[in-house]
């Protein structure tokens, strides 16, 4: 009689227990950058002819949530600077998503001249020039005047379609559209997928 009682129960952990092993095909992601880089990979192009200084670093300076955030500068001499962080996502392969990228940004810049250039967007494979960066509007703070750093809240929606791989690459990054040297930073980064 114990052994009949067993075998449903059997059968519900086969199959609950299983569900651990499929991969998060669809979510909401959060990252603060308190600890570490979360998995988010500083990358760059464009860099020389001739090389510029820059750096995609954790820091304490200017932070939106928590007690760190993200540092991007670019010394742009050669006016054409592209830095970004990226982060791969284990998605469900050759299925179609939507993926909303929301995070805070602190930029400096005002008036309409001179405003560099936001990169952010969902792809099928890692960037490796700046023809798979994908531009979105320019880094004005909304300030007329110099007032210093100002937080805006980004937030851009993409329909992808991932790849046999199984991955999505997120980007989050700047393109130096002018020829000098800047700072943003970037913090509480929010990405969510919806397999449709």
């Amino acid at each position: 009689m114990k052994h009949f009682l067993l075998y449903p129960l059997i059968g519900v952990l086969f199959l609950f227990g299983g569900c651990g092993n499929n991969p998060p095909w669809q979510g909401d992601y959060f990252f603060s950058f308190e600890h570490d880089m979360e998995g988010w990979v500083a990358k760059g192009t464009d860099l020389d002819n001739p090389p510029v200084e820059w750096s995609i670093q954790r820091t304490q300076e200017i932070v939106k949530d928590g007690n760190t955030a993200l540092k991007f500068y670019l010394s742009n001499l050669n006016d054409a600077g592209k830095i970004w962080i990226e982060r791969s996502f284990d998605v469900k392969s050759d299925s179609l998503y939507q993926v909303n990228v929301r995070y805070s940004f602190a930029s400096a810049d005002f008036g309409d001249l001179n405003l560099w250039t936001i990169i952010t967007g969902v792809i099928q494979e890692p960037p490796q020039s700046r023809d798979d960066l994908i531009y979105q509007g320019d880094t004005g703070n909304g300030s007329k005047a110099d007032t210093g750093y100002k937080w805006l809240e980004k937030s851009y929606d993409f329909t992808v379609q991932s790849s046999s791989s199984g991955k999505l690459y997120v980007i989050i990054g700047i393109w130096g559209t002018w020829e000098t040297t800047r700072t943003y930073y970037v913090d509480v980064v929010q990405v969510s997928f919806i397999e449709k």
